[in-house]
This record gives C-alpha cells, structure tokens and sequence, in this order.
C-alpha cells in the first residue's frame, strides 16, 4: 500500500504564483542585460570621453600648481642664494689671502709684486732710451 498525496487546489495556484515570479524575475535579468548590450557601447564612449576631459583637467591643474611651486621657490631661493654667494666670496677671499701668506713666507712674489717690478723696469727703459 501506498500513500497517496493528494494535490489540493489551493497548492496549485500558490506553485504558479511562484513559477510566475520567477519568470518575471528572468525575464527582468534579460531585459537589463539587452539593456546593457544595447546601451554599453554608448556608456563606454561616455566614461572614455570623460575620461580624456578629466585628464585634461587635471593636467591643466598639474600645470599651474607646479608653476605657482616654482614661483614660490625661487622667491625663497632669492636670499639663499645672495647668501651663498656672498659666502662663496668671502671664502675666495680667505683662501687667496692664506695662499698670499704662504707664498710670501716661502719668498714667492705676488702678482702685485711682480706688476710694480714690471712697472719698474718699463720706467727704467724709458729712461735709458732717453738719456741715450
């Protein structure tokens, strides 16, 4: 013996309002993906041309940022700058005071010397041209 199911009326409706819905549940999954297909290629034109606009955008930006950071730095460099020079030039002049020394210590003549020697000798020719 066996059982015997029985199938009431009210189980059949409830099953096609189920079956129902699942069909309009795929029948919305295909109608957004024709959607999609159809609108895709329009939708990616749109990403890639605002795309190119917000690149654009940016490097227009990029550009007066690093323009404005140059401005900026060279204004603070204006001073560093004067002041290294400045150093430099005293380092110089140390350093060919120190090398005067050392040459004159060791009996070298300087360039000074040399040029009061050159204008010696210059007045001196020209004296024994004249007296000739």
């Amino acid at each position: 013996m066996s059982k015997q199911i029985k199938v009431t009326k009210q189980a059949r409706p409830a099953a096609k309002v189920n079956v129902d819905k699942a069909r309009k549940v795929w029948l919305a999954g295909l109608g957004a993906f024709s959607i999609v297909q159809k609108q895709g290629a329009e939708v990616f034109e749109n990403m890639v041309s605002e795309g190119k606009s917000f690149q654009t955008r940016s490097e227009k930006l990029a550009r007066k940022v690093s323009g404005e950071i140059r401005t900026v730095v060279s204004k603070r460099m204006k001073p560093v700058k004067a002041r290294l020079q400045s150093v430099r030039r005293e380092a110089e002049a140390r350093v060919e005071q120190g090398v005067g020394r050392v040459l004159s210590y060791a009996g070298i003549p300087s360039k000074a010397d040399v040029d009061a020697l050159i204008s010696r000798v210059d007045a001196l020719s020209k004296q024994l041209r004249a007296a000739r």
